[in-house]
């Protein structure tokens, strides 16, 4: 006997975050912070490597009991946010986005290390980040990889190849010079934000539209 359909609105299904570490921690934390702001509910997953350069380049501990919570401090966003972020060690393959049975929208590795990308396109899950990814892949949802390495290797083209040929989008942060505030770093890392967020469906204005910088601009 089926029992009688809920009439509550469906909850969205959460993204997961991987953040690697590759330099650019400050793009995952900006993924994070725009998703947030989106009332998504995030899964995020660090790399162990990952707490040591998000400590260098932005000077941020990631530590305590309550990390979302730290997380969502860091980011100046309201404490009431933290119950959208969930954080998963990265030895944690019992965690829910290690099982293609947990729904998801999809998954953004970034930035992401040659070392990460190399066993995700080789398919070595001994990580939560990894078997995140590979689950990702074999259920054809959305895998995002924003690589952060210059310049490629022939190993590191292999595998980004190989990933592109599994279905993964291959978005690493390129500089546009169009853009109003290309001139800034914040101008620049919204760019990648946003394509991000494009490649993921959601509606942003992080940047401005290719066509749309032109109509403001003063006649000559």
């Amino acid at each position: 006997m089926f029992s009688p359909q809920s009439t509550d609105a469906p909850k969205p299904k959460p993204v997961v975050v991987g953040i690697t570490g590759a330099s650019g921690s400050v793009l995952g934390f900006r993924l994070i912070e725009e998703l947030i702001l989106l009332d998504q509910v995030v899964e995020l997953v660090m790399t162990e490597k990952s707490y040591q350069v998000i400590f260098e380049e932005t000077g941020f501990k990631v530590s305590g009991q309550d990390k979302a919570l730290r997380i969502i401090q860091h980011l100046n966003l309201p404490e009431s946010r933290a119950q959208q972020l969930q954080v998963f060690e990265n030895n944690r393959l019992d965690a829910p986005p290690s099982s293609g049975t947990h729904m998801t929208q999809g998954m953004v590795v970034i930035p992401c290390s040659m070392g990460t990308l190399g066993r995700i396109a080789n398919g070595i899950t001994d990580t939560l980040v990894a078997r995140a990814a590979d689950v990702t892949l074999k259920e054809h949802r959305k895998l995002i990889v924003v690589p952060r390495e210059s310049p490629f290797n022939q190993i590191h083209l292999r595998n980004l190849t190989t990933l592109a040929q599994c279905g993964a989008v291959i978005l690493p942060p390129m500089l546009s010079f169009y853009l109003p505030d290309f001139g800034t770093i914040e101008g620049q890392i919204n760019y990648t934000i946003g394509k991000v967020l494009d490649q993921l469906g959601f509606t942003h204005n992080l940047y401005t539209r290719w066509g749309q910088h032109t109509e403001s601009a003063p006649a000559r």
